[in-house]
C-alpha cells in the first residue's frame, strides 16, 4: 500500500470561553468620547501621547496600568497567550505560569497577565523558549490528571484538552504512580455543585471568586505541592460516613452563584449538577438571549439542541451583569419544558371543565365578546415585551367598541412597581422577579388598581368589567394577590393568555376563566425588556416552540384580518 506525500492542515477552530474582557480598543473608546462629549479642537491637540506596545509585530494602544494581558485583549488578540489562573473578572494571581511570553531586552521569561505593558515594549508569544516553557507547565499539569476525557463533562470546552492540543508533549515521562484524591472523585460541595479533586489544576479561580465577587469564604485550598487540595472550609465531617462520597457535608456551599463556579473552572474539577451528564457541549447550538428571572435582565447565552433547552450560562456585559448570573435564573429554562405548562387552547364548557378547542373557536369567540364588551379591562404582567404592551394598547380598541382600560400587574412578593424593586444581595438579584416593570411604566401604563385585589384593604366594589385579559409570559404573579383571583363581578369572562401552568389553574376562581390562549415564553420570540435601570435591551428567539402556542401578534393577525395560515397544524 502506498501513500501521497502531502501536508495536510486540520483546521481547528479556536477554543471557546464564555467569558471575556472589559478591555476593549482605545479608538473605540475615543470614538465613544467624541460622540457624547463632542470635544472641541483645542483639546483634541493638547491630548497626551498615546502608549503603544507590539505583540507579535501589531502595535496595540494601552492604557496606562494595562497588563500584556490586557493589552492583547484590547488588540483582540488575547487567544494567542494560553492562561489557566486568569480571569478577566477576577484578581490577577500569575500562578500558573502558562501565560508566559518573550520580551525583548528582558533576561528572563514574563507572565503576560501580571507584568504591567510599557511604551515602546516588544513582546513575542510564540517562540522556541516559550513554546518550552509552555510544554514544560503541561506536562507537570499533565503527570496527575486522570485520563478521563471521554467521561469528563468538561470535554469539548476544555482549557486543558485545548492548550495540550497546542503545547503539550507528545509522550509523558512519568512512571510513577499518580495521585488519587480517593475521597474526593465525586464530592458534593452542595446540590448544585460536585467536585472531582483528581482534575483539579489549583488555578484558584474558585478561591478568588468566592472571596472577591461573592465574599463567601467558602472555599479554601489545604496544604501545598503533591497534597493540595480544595475543599470547603466550613465542611464538617461525620465519622460514620467517611466512605460516602455522594452524601451531603454537614454544610456546604450556600451562594446563589453556585453555578458561575463551573463556568470559570478551566478544566472538570467543578462541575453544575444541573448540566452534568446531560448533553455533549459540541451538540449543543448557542443563541444569546435576556434572562427574564428577576428585573436585572442578565445577558444569556441559551444552549440548545433540536429546540429543548440544556443550560443558560452569563454572557459579559459590563453594564449589566459582567461575566455572572445567578442559580435561580441559570436553571430557570426547567419552565419552558414544564410538563405542566398549557401549550394548547382551552375554553371552558358547560360543565365548568377546561377542554382544549380550536385555535379558530377559541379566537372567534374572544373576538365576539370583545366586540359586545361594554368594558374591558386589559392586565399585562411585567413579564410581557415592551412590544407586546403596544400591541395589546393599539389592537384592543379596534376589535372593541367599548371603553378599554390597560393596566399592568407585577405579583411577585410585594412588588407592585419599580419603586418597590430593590436588591437582594450584594450582586445581581433584584426583588422584581419578573424583566419589564420598568419598561411598562415607562410606556405610561398604569399599575393594577388596589381595588380588584381580593386581599387588599380596600374596600370599594369590584372591577365592573365585562372582560377581562390577564397577559402574561410565565414569570408574573397568577395566585395570592391577582391573577385569577382578581375580586371580578359574577358575570365577567376571564380570559388567559399567555404562559401559565395547570397548577396555577387550581383555584376557586377557575369558573370564571372561559378560556386560557397560550403564548410564548421569552426565549421562544423577540422583543424588548428595560430593565431596573432602565437600560433597554432587545433579543430574538432562541428555541423554536413545540407546541401549539403563538406569538401575541401573529393571534392579532388572526382576529383582525382572518389569516388562518397563521395557525400552527
Amino acid at each position: 500500500m502506498s501513500f501521497n506525500n502531502q501536508n495536510i492542515v486540520v483546521n481547528k477552530r479556536r477554543m471557546y470561553i464564555n467569558y471575556c474582557s472589559d478591555k476593549k480598543p482605545l479608538e473605540n473608546l475615543e470614538d465613544q468620547e467624541n460622540l457624547e462629549n463632542q470635544e472641541n479642537q483645542e483639546n483634541q491637540k493638547n491630548r497626551p501621547l498615546k502608549n503603544k506596545i507590539n505583540i507579535d509585530g501589531k502595535e496595540i494602544e494601552f492604557l496606562p496600568g494595562d497588563t500584556i494581558m490586557q493589552a492583547a485583549e484590547r488588540g483582540g488578540i488575547a487567544h494567542k497567550i494560553p492562561r489557566y489562573c486568569y480571569h478577566p473578572g477576577l484578581p490577577i494571581a500569575g500562578s500558573c505560569r502558562m501565560c508566559n511570553v518573550e520580551i525583548e531586552k528582558a533576561s528572563k521569561l514574563m507572565t503576560a497577565c501580571s507584568t504591567p505593558a510599557s511604551n515602546g515594549m516588544v513582546v513575542h508569544t510564540n517562540t522556541s523558549k516559550v513554546q518550552k516553557a509552555c510544554t514544560g507547565v503541561m506536562e507537570f499539569l499533565l503527570t496527575n490528571h486522570p485520563l478521563d476525557c471521554p467521561v469528563c463533562d468538561q470535554a469539548g470546552e476544555c482549557e486543558l484538552q485545548e492548550y495540550n492540543y497546542e503545547y503539550g508533549p507528545g509522550t509523558s515521562r512519568f512512571s510513577e504512580t499518580k495521585r488519587v484524591f480517593t475521597n474526593a472523585t465525586t464530592k458534593r460541595l452542595s446540590d448544585k455543585i460536585t467536585l472531582n479533586m483528581n482534575r483539579c489544576i489549583n488555578c484558584e479561580r474558585c478561591i478568588r471568586f468566592e472571596e472577591t465577587i461573592t465574599k463567601s469564604y467558602e472555599l479554601v485550598m489545604l496544604n501545598r505541592s503533591w497534597e493540595k487540595e480544595l475543599t470547603l472550609s466550613n465542611y464538617e465531617s461525620d465519622e460514620n460516613d467517611k466512605d460516602d462520597e455522594d452524601k451531603m457535608p454537614t454544610k456546604g456551599l450556600t451562594s446563589s452563584y453556585q453555578g458561575c463556579l463551573a463556568d470559570i473552572c478551566p478544566v472538570g474539577a467543578l462541575t453544575f449538577n444541573d448540566f452534568r451528564f446531560q448533553k455533549r457541549v459540541w451538540f449543543l447550538n448557542r443563541q444569546p438571549s435576556i434572562c427574564d428571572a428577576c428585573s436585572k435582565g442578565c445577558n444569556i447565552e441559551v444552549h440548545f439542541e433540536n429546540d429543548i433547552i440544556y443550560r443558560y450560562t452569563p454572557i459579559f456585559n459590563e453594564k449589566v451583569n459582567r461575566h455572572w448570573m445567578c442559580d435561580r435564573g441559570r436553571i430557570s429554562y426547567h419552565d419552558v419544558e414544564d410538563s405542566g405548562r398549557i401549550t394548547m387552547p382551552f375554553m371552558n364548557t358547560i360543565d365548568s371543565h377546561l377542554h382544549s378547542v380550536e385555535w379558530m373557536t377559541v379566537l372567534s369567540y374572544l373576538k365576539s365578546t370583545l366586540a359586545i364588551a361594554k368594558k374591558v379591562l386589559i392586565i399585562l404582567g411585567t413579564d410581557s415585551t415592551c412590544e407586546e404592551a403596544k400591541l395589546f394598547i393599539n389592537r384592543i380598541p379596534s376589535l372593541s367598541k367599548g371603553e378599554v382600560k390597560v393596566c399592568f400587574y407585577n405579583g411577585t412578593g410585594d412588588v407592585s412597581s419599580s419603586k418597590d424593586d430593590e436588591k437582594i444581595d450584594y450582586l445581581l438579584q433584584m426583588k422584581d422577579q419578573t424583566a419589564n416593570t420598568k419598561g411598562l411604566e415607562l410606556l405610561g401604563i398604569p399599575p393594577l388598581e388596589t381595588s380588584y385585589v381580593p386581599d387588599s384593604t380596600d374596600n370599594t366594589d369590584s372591577t365592573d368589567s365585562d372582560v377581562v385579559i390577564y397577559f402574561r409570559s410565565g414569570r408574573a404573579g397568577v395566585g395570592g394577590r391577582g391573577g385569577l383571583e382578581l375580586k371580578l363581578k359574577s358575570s365577567a369572562s376571564l380570559f388567559l393568555w399567555g404562559v401559565f401552568y395547570k397548577k396555577e389553574l387550581d383555584k376557586a376562581a377557575l369558573k370564571q376563566i372561559v378560556a386560557i390562549i397560550p403564548g410564548l415564553m421569552t426565549v421562544e420570540k423577540s422583543g424588548t425588556f428595560i430593565n431596573c435601570d432602565s437600560l433597554s435591551q432587545s433579543f430574538t428567539s432562541a428555541i423554536t416552540h413545540k407546541g401549539a402556542a403563538l406569538p401575541a401578534d401573529v393571534i392579532f393577525q388572526i382576529m383582525i384580518l382572518e389569516n388562518r395560515s397563521a395557525i400552527r397544524s
